[in-house]
């Protein structure tokens, strides 16, 4: 017998945790490390379209912090500050038709609405892409774990601050139980990755 925290129903939703103009562009407030910013925009815009043509579910997640966090706003340098320009999604990782949720926290399940949703859809297992990999990646890695989701984590889509940060948040996660993957030409996710060599 299955345990009761596991979802029954085997439906997969990609989401896209992030991507947003004050850590993606050379001039926000806490950009990632620059040279991972367009191959991880590349492998996100490559699993969007491979996951629509599997019919699995896209969600974007946007930091939204809320503008009273006066501590951790001053902590974050103002980043992603709710209505503010760097709050605003990336141009150049267009969501077009995909759900959206905000979040005030480094998971996305902080917004309970997030989880009501993906149950109600039938949603098993989660294909995680977007920044940081050490922070918000990871927060809801873990919370989605909990939660008797499957994680799947796109390596290759997922931005950190340097490439060693990004290693090590990944390899944590992969202990934890994530599955480390990497894009295909025709499935997401295909072939588990071997080790970190291959995160860069």
């Amino acid at each position: 017998m299955s345990s009761p925290t596991k979802i029954a129903a085997e439906r997969r939703a990609l989401l896209l945790i992030d991507f947003q103009r004050d850590f993606l562009e050379s001039s926000g407030k806490m950009p990632v490390a620059r040279d991972q910013v367009l191959p991880v925009l590349s492998a996100a815009a490559q699993a969007i379209a491979e996951a629509r043509s599997r019919n699995d579910l896209v969600v974007a997640i946007g930091n939204e912090f809320r503008p009273g966090d006066f501590l951790m706003n001053a902590l974050r340098r103002y980043a992603s500050v709710a209505g503010s320009e760097g709050s605003r999604w990336t141009d150049k990782l267009p969501f077009d038709s995909a759900k959206y949720f905000p979040k005030w926290a480094g998971s996305a399940f902080v917004n309970r609405e997030l989880d009501t949703w993906l149950r109600a859809q039938g949603i098993s297992t989660l294909l995680l892409t977007g920044v940081f990999a050490k922070a918000c990646v990871t927060a809801t890695a873990k919370d989605a774990l909990t939660k008797g989701y499957a994680v799947h984590i796109l390596a290759d889509a997922v931005a950190c601050k340097s490439d060693t940060s990004r290693a090590r948040a990944l390899a944590r996660l992969e202990a934890r139980g994530a599955v480390l993957c990497k894009l295909s030409q025709r499935a997401l996710p295909t072939q588990p990755v071997i080790g970190n060599s291959a995160l860069g």
